[in-house]
């Protein structure tokens, strides 16, 4: 029994051991709070790093945008202009591209730019008859009447509507010259009296005196200037046919068509008659030369101005016609300033020499054509014509006065009408021509 007692109370002390070894450790005792310092003295913290901008790249400065110049040339025209526009690009720092467009169809395509709503031209490099239409659509703006004080007074005259200058004259071309076979005759006819006579002494059963557009409104403009005559008022607002001075050239006109016995039944076949040397006389424009100089082996051709009328002491000279550059009514802003520059270079003499020089052409500077020497003939004989010659307005006047001629002429020639009624009739055809115009020009 003690023996029992004993081993319990072994055992209890070692389970007492066994519990007191297995407890936590006491805990450390609590540190002493450290006194906080005052504000004063306690130290800043450091700043916050501020977080590093982000940079983006640098916007480009746009470009001034690139002007659309149209060009009515082909051939080495074009390469010429293209060479004037690039030498102005780099100059300037200002692009230009040139688009070539013809002539025939260019207002067409205006027109259609803008019903597509594509961009427009802000320039355009064509003919008279181009202004004439684009001015009729409302196509174009001014370009400044200084553009064209000196210029040759008919191109200025050509571009000038409501007091406005529509297109700036860059170069004079389609000029009525008289070209003769020197086989034929030993010089030109100085004036209308030598030219009937000369005219007449051609003739003969194999050659015709003189050859020309006969029933063709141009070639009967240019008597009409010889008499003192006009298709309308200098403003191209009030139709003049119905005067002595038409009544005068027609029939001077009736005279050499009677002299010349020309059977042709179309200009073009006359080309063909004067080339194969079967005519003695032509007058024909300055874009037929190169057609006759290309038969020169076989056509020795002599170039000579249209001669004077001895009534008058006037020379006889057709309207002119030229090249003009002229702005769409959309160009406005700071790529109208740089058109205008353009416009400023295409007229300086200069550039006006050069277009002499390369183009063939006569510049459009009245004080070049009478201080410059053409080397070519026909240069020379144009610029002769080109100091007197008239100008054609742009206006409905003018193409209606144009209009009733080409009705009434060919009755004139054939003897079919007198030449006083003739001129009557054809100023009563154009003023109803007017009045079927719609309003403006």
């Amino acid at each position: 029994m003690e023996t029992r007692r004993l081993l319990i109370c072994k055992l209890c002390a070692a389970l007492v051991a066994l519990l007191v070894s297995c407890a936590a450790p006491p805990a450390p005792p609590l540190a002493s709070p450290t006194p906080e310092a005052p504000a004063a003295l306690r130290p800043s913290p450091p700043p916050a790093a501020s977080p590093s901008p982000t940079r983006s790249a640098p916007t480009p400065t746009p470009g001034p945008r690139t002007l659309r110049l149209w060009v009515a040339e082909e051939g080495p025209a074009l390469a010429f202009v293209e060479a004037l526009a690039a030498g102005f690009a780099a100059a300037s720092g200002a692009p230009v591209e040139v688009v070539p467009r013809p002539a025939d169809g260019l207002r067409l395509s205006v027109a259609t730019a803008a019903l597509l709503g594509e961009p427009p031209p802000d320039l355009i490099w064509a003919n008279q008859e181009v202004l004439a239409g684009l001015l009729a659509d409302g196509a174009l703006q001014p370009v400044g009447r200084e553009l064209g004080a000196a210029a040759v007074p008919a191109l200025t005259t050509a571009a000038t509507a409501g007091g406005e200058l529509w297109g700036a004259p860059v170069a004079a071309q389609g000029v009525l010259l008289l070209y003769f076979n020197r086989a034929l005759l030993p010089a030109a006819p100085v004036t209308s009296d030598e030219l009937l006579v000369m005219a007449r002494s051609a003739v003969t059963p194999e050659i015709a005196g003189m050859v020309m557009a006969w029933d063709e409104p141009p070639w009967l403009l240019a008597w009409m200037s010889a008499y003192g005559g006009a298709p309308t008022d200098a403003e191209g607002q009030t139709i003049t046919l119905d005067r002595p001075e038409t009544v005068a050239a027609l029939g001077l006109l009736r005279e050499l068509y009677g002299a010349s016995a020309d059977e042709t039944v179309s200009f073009g076949a006359g080309q063909r008659f004067f080339a194969r040397g079967n005519a003695a006389i032509t007058i024909d424009g300055d874009w037929s030369l190169s057609r006759y100089r290309a038969v020169s082996d076989t056509l020795e051709l002599g170039i000579a101005p249209l001669p004077t009328v001895p009534a008058t002491g006037r020379r006889a000279a057709a309207p002119i016609g030229g090249n003009f550059v002229m702005m769409h009514r959309s160009l406005e802003g700071e790529p109208r300033e740089r058109a205008q520059a353009l416009l400023d270079l295409l007229v300086d003499p200069a550039t006006q020499r050069r277009i002499a020089a390369e183009l063939g052409r006569l510049p459009a500077r009245a004080e070049l054509l009478a201080e410059q020497s053409f080397d070519d003939p026909a240069l020379a004989a144009a610029a002769v014509q080109a100091r007197v010659a008239p100008g054609l307005a742009p206006t409905s006047a003018v193409r209606c006065a144009l209009f009733g001629i080409d009705v009434w002429l060919p009755s004139v020639l054939v003897g079919r009408l007198p030449q006083d009624e003739a001129a009557t009739r054809m100023q009563r055809e154009a003023e109803a021509c007017l009045a079927r115009e719609p309003e403006g020009l």
